[in-house]
């Protein structure tokens, strides 16, 4: 069965796929959004059990004052989101809870770490920062191979290892070193190479997380707030179609063809897995095949706690890592900031680590024993759980591996998505991998600049 012509096809209902059908909804473009499953947000989305409203994994939104997803908002949304403010990221360890040392007067007084630590952490970030400007080289290097010159003890190893794990999902073997002092926000990850030494190193001394927050009423208030805002007459989704193939001829996008229909049109949008793109497209360069085949991915597992009261020692607004274990954990108590996601007078909490094989049971009774070692207490608060597996990047930024361009090979195919840019994490990530999409379409002349 042929269908008609749309002005863009958009491959995947997840967030990315949405904004950029959002953007060219406004700009008077008829799309068509397909998407595999029988809902759309991927894992932008927020659903209900026994009164408690989990995400599809922990958030917590960057660069919300300057970055690309607040400039999407500002421009397109007419829904607009409302989020909770982050006061701080913690540390815990089994006899307190710290601020996350990321000034150099923090890392002096985290005591959580021995004072021959601190010092060798503090070395270790100043000579990276300064590295960021006089030798790229060295940050391209994995975070451990960048650290064991400074001979750390095990126990710093498992903390640099835990955020390597939370910033890039891998761990700090695979992950390179400018990936950790960008997820910090001691380098620009617009320009990771620009010069200026004095702005980079004023984050030593003044640190904050102002541009970061929480979305109120879940994650699914972003994908709400952003379909509400598509005008409806210029967008149609299409639910429970599988993309089998895209059709191009002489290098050039024709169209796609679902496991239900075929769609034609000179312009798609791809936001599916990219190392999945060689499967449902003839004829790609080998080298460009072989590169992205080289995107890794990474599992993570959330463990969501239901408290039948609020637990003393998460009273926080903020977020914490607790790493001195064989598996870590980033905790996030989101009815803390929105405490319409759990009934009355409970609380609610996502525990968060990364799955390093395939047994998710040991996983989950090692994530619990880390919890319980954390916080002893908690165990008398439990009412509920809830177990999620999801892959929370398309791609792990990884050493030796680059992300494909917005702008594919093939004429008039783009692509769109968290292995499209390696910038941030999760929704921001993917925010600006609709940002620089829009630059490419805009430079060929299907939008407006």
């Amino acid at each position: 069965m042929k269908n008609k012509n749309y002005d863009a096809i958009i491959i995947g209902g997840g967030i990315s796929g949405i904004l950029i059908a959002l953007v060219l909804s406004k700009k008077n473009k008829k799309v068509i959004v397909i998407e595999k499953n029988n809902i759309i947000g991927g894992n932008c989305r927020t659903y209900e059990i026994n009164g408690y409203c989990l995400d599809t994994g922990p958030h917590i939104i960057t660069s919300l004052i300057n970055g690309p997803l607040i400039e999407l908002i500002k421009k397109y949304f007419t829904v607009i989101p409302r989020f909770s403010s982050i006061n701080t990221y913690y540390v815990r360890d089994n006899e307190k809870l710290q601020e996350f040392p990321l000034t150099l007067l923090q890392l002096a007084c985290f005591d959580i770490l021995p004072k021959k630590e601190r010092l060798i952490m503090s070395t270790a970030m100043i000579d990276a920062v300064a590295n960021s400007s006089l030798n790229k080289n060295v940050l391209q290097k994995s975070v451990y191979n960048y650290m064991k010159k400074y001979n750390p003890s095990k126990k710093t190893l498992r903390l640099i290892n835990a955020i390597s794990y939370f910033l890039s999902g891998k761990s700090m073997k695979e992950t390179p070193t400018w990936r950790l002092l960008g997820g910090s926000g001691y380098i620009d990850e617009n320009n990771r190479n620009k010069k200026g030494h004095f702005k980079k190193f004023i984050k030593f001394a003044k640190h904050n997380y102002l541009s970061q927050g929480y979305p109120l009423g879940g994650i699914q208030s972003i994908t709400d707030c952003a379909v509400n805002s598509i005008p409806k007459n210029n967008a149609i989704f299409k639910l429970n179609e599988k993309v089998i193939k895209l059709i191009a001829e002489n290098n050039i996008i024709k169209g796609v063809q679902t496991d239900k229909n075929i769609y034609y049109s000179d312009f798609v949008i791809y936001s599916g897995f990219m190392k999945n793109l060689p499967d449902i497209i003839d004829n790609l360069d080998e080298k460009y095949k072989t590169e992205l085949l080289k995107l890794k991915q990474a599992k993570s597992l959330t463990l969501w706690l239901g408290l039948k009261k609020k637990l003393p020692e998460v009273s926080y607004i903020g977020s914490e890592i607790y790493f001195d274990a064989d598996v870590p954990f980033w905790a996030v108590p989101v009815s803390n900031f929105d405490p319409h996601l759990a009934p009355e007078n409970k609380q609610l909490i996502g525990f968060t680590t990364i799955i390093k094989n395939d047994n998710t049971t040991e996983t989950v009774n090692k994530l619990k024993d880390t919890i319980f070692t954390a916080m002893p207490s908690i165990k008398d608060y439990i009412e509920f759980e809830h177990t999620q597996i999801t892959i929370p990047e398309k791609a792990a930024v990884t050493v030796g591996v680059e992300f494909p361009s917005p702008k594919s090979p093939i004429k008039n195919l783009y692509l769109v998505g968290t292995d499209t840019d390696m910038r941030s994490m999760g929704i921001t990530r993917a925010a600006y991998s609709v940002a620089e999409a829009l630059r490419f379409i805009k430079e060929d002349g299907f939008l407006d600049k």
